[in-house]
């Protein structure tokens, strides 16, 4: 499955991620977001990405490579622990510390922020792009195949212990970090448009993390997915999330 990025970019560079600048990204995972930020930052910046998953990592460095993008580094690590991957690197080093989809995953989300800020120069940004769930689904037509597929993954997310309103808590988060909070944006997610997976696409790809957490089996899965792809309508509204966009200072 492939997805454009281009919501991503708007929010990061109206946020003002810009070319030349160095910057931290929490959270790479399968690179997506790397490979967005090495367009942007273009060859005279630099991206650092930070994971926990090697197997990840490594499928990452090689869709990088094959497209020629050399400004972008992978660094193993966990965010929850103290930020000892950055030993070597210069303090206020970075000129932004970025991500999309991470900070919902940390259980103190605002202590990772705040023990990265000595690498961030003052005036530095922080953006991340966080999603909430708590307001969604929103229909006027029932759609139950669609509503049931929402329903499922808001249960594996609060199994995995996941903020799904941390699109929310963002501004809270980045001041109790000892940030300056400027500004947040918020638009709705309408599945089958833009660029995020559709949720037929989506529980496609959790298929395994709802069976081993025993919210459904993958024939039920299937079969939602077949429901789901009949449900549609070309002219159906169905939203599935709101996407959050904030962006801090480092005073």
């Amino acid at each position: 499955m492939k997805r454009s990025n281009a919501t991503t970019e708007r929010l990061f560079r109206f946020a003002g991620v810009s070319e030349g600048m160095a910057v931290l990204e929490l959270g790479s995972g399968p690179g997506e977001v790397s490979e967005l930020l090495s367009e942007i930052v273009g060859s005279a910046g630099s991206v650092l990405a930070i994971d926990h998953s090697k197997e990840l990592i490594a499928s990452a460095q090689k869709k990088l490579e094959e497209s020629g993008k050399n400004n972008v580094r992978f660094l193993q690590a966990d965010l929850n622990d103290a930020p000892t991957y950055l030993k070597n690197i210069d303090l206020a080093s970075f000129d932004a510390v970025v991500g999309r989809r991470v900070l919902m995953y940390l259980p103190s989300p605002d202590s990772v922020l705040s023990s990265l800020l000595p690498w961030l120069r003052k005036d530095g940004l922080v953006v991340f792009e966080e999603y909430d769930s708590t307001m969604c689904p929103g229909v006027v037509s029932a759609m139950p195949a669609h509503q049931r597929a929402a329903s499922l993954l808001d249960k594996m997310l609060a199994k995995e212990g996941v903020d799904q309103s941390m699109g929310f808590h963002l501004p809270a988060t980045y001041s109790k970090a000892g940030l300056k909070f400027e500004a947040i944006w918020a638009e709705a997610v309408i599945d089958g448009q833009g660029d995020q997976y559709s949720l037929g696409e989506l529980l496609e790809l959790v298929k395994p993390r709802l069976e081993s957490s025993n919210i459904a089996a993958i024939s039920e899965v299937d079969e939602l997915i077949a429901l789901i792809e009949v449900e549609k309508e070309p002219t159906a509204v169905f939203v599935s999330a709101m996407r959050f966009c904030a962006k801090a200072i480092n005073e």
